[in-house]
């Protein structure tokens, strides 16, 4: 278990290397090199309390060119569970956040600033538990997911609100992947209300938030129009995904969802890309639109005439899934049940996206993510459940 003795046992190890590494002097039983064994000593010491991560020094243009380095292991706060990561799963957030254009990076209401280890998504072993012993919800050893700043990384300090246990039901992999959708459910469920016999137009639909809003809405009986950009995807959404119209934005794709709906127009638009202007084409009178994310806008927001919301009687609402969890609790658990309840029985599947191993693939990752290249979710293998590091 980690301590706050990290810091003195880290110096003093320093200390001891120092002199293990240096030619002299010498260690030696008669005559046996003992700097092979003590070399082993000493960095099986250090390695808890150092590890790889991916540190963001400065904002970055470019994360593809990230690769892990050595930085000191977190040190939990009392309240705090230190979780040994076995999976991450990076998302476009993670892009802006090392470009320095995620709001959360804003100079003056921000709270993220450099330097600070990037990533959200993750699942792990609880490895140690909060040091104040008040309700633990996890015992060592307990697989869990979560989203915490800092999850690309070996190790992440985590408080109990930020994960839950893994349902024996599914593997570590697929509880990464799907640990950012809980949004997507409850956005058509909770927000959107969507009815069976209702038509909903999906955008960003072949990445990890768009393909689960499809899932659910179709659960709920309603049509679903995924919108794709490029054919590749549109193939694969094809083959793979049980919706009623597959579209590429391109062309006359507006046209096309009229057609499909008799001129009508849909009755809910889930923007995950930040297509607002678009989405208004293309809904019904007294339509909905939800607003999830702006995968596609690169920072820069689309300005909306305020007239055209007035013509059709359109509802636009946003959807900030983590406040809204923080300001109403008890929904946001009854969310996580229903969301966990339709991923054990199979109504929903994660869709997973390649194959990537160690800390030293998620810049490649985040690179194929800023191509969109992707369908469906990445998700890199840390380390195995067992303790056995991935490469790095």
């Amino acid at each position: 278990m980690v301590s706050r003795r990290n810091a003195r046992a880290s110096f003093r190890l320093h200390l001891l290397t120092s002199a293990l590494f240096s030619t002299s002097p010498t260690y030696a039983i008669d005559n046996v090199d003992l700097h092979p064994i003590l070399h082993a000593i000493s960095y099986i010491c250090l390695s808890r309390v150092t590890m790889q991560a991916i540190l963001i020094p400065s904002f970055t243009e470019d994360p593809s060119t990230l690769t892990p380095i050595s930085v000191p292991l977190p040190i939990p706060k009392s309240y705090q569970y230190l979780v040994r990561v076995t999976h991450c799963s990076p998302q476009h957030a993670d892009i802006l956040h090392a470009q320095g254009k995620h709001q959360n990076n804003n100079a003056k209401k921000g709270w993220c600033h450099p330097p600070f280890v990037l990533g959200y998504d993750f699942a792990g072993v609880i490895d140690s538990l909060p040091s104040n012993g008040e309700d633990n919800a996890f015992k060592k050893g307990d697989r869990v997911f979560g989203a915490a700043i800092g999850a690309f990384a070996e190790f992440v300090a985590v408080p109990q609100r930020q994960m839950r246990k893994i349902p024996d039901e599914l593997s570590a992999e697929t509880a990464c992947a799907m640990s950012g959708q809980a949004v997507s459910y409850a956005s058509v469920v909770n927000i959107a209300k969507v009815e069976a016999g209702e038509t909903v137009l999906v955008s960003g639909a072949s990445g990890g938030l768009g393909s689960v809003c499809c899932m659910v809405a179709k659960a709920r009986g309603a049509k679903v129009i995924a919108l794709a950009g490029d054919e590749e995807k549109a193939q694969a959404m094809r083959r793979d995904m049980d919706v009623d119209l597959v579209l590429i934005m391109s062309g006359d794709w507006i046209e096309k969802v009229m057609a499909f709906t008799n001129g009508m127009g849909v009755e809910v638009v889930l923007d995950n890309t930040g297509m607002v202007n678009d989405a208004i084409r293309c809904l019904a009178y007294f339509g909905r639109i939800i607003v999830l994310g702006f995968a596609a806008r690169k920072g820069v927001m689309e300005e909306v005439k305020m007239n055209k919301l007035l013509l059709k009687s359109v509802t636009v609402m946003g959807y900030r899934f983590g406040e809204s969890g923080r300001r109403f609790p008890q929904t946001l658990e009854e969310i996580w049940d229903r969301y966990l309840g339709m991923l054990k029985t199979g109504e929903m599947k994660a869709v997973i996206y390649g194959k990537y191993e160690g800390l030293s693939d998620v810049g490649r990752a985040l690179g194929d993510l800023h191509e969109r290249k992707v369908y469906g979710k990445i998700v890199v293998k840390v380390a195995d459940e067992g303790g056995g590091r991935a490469k790095l």
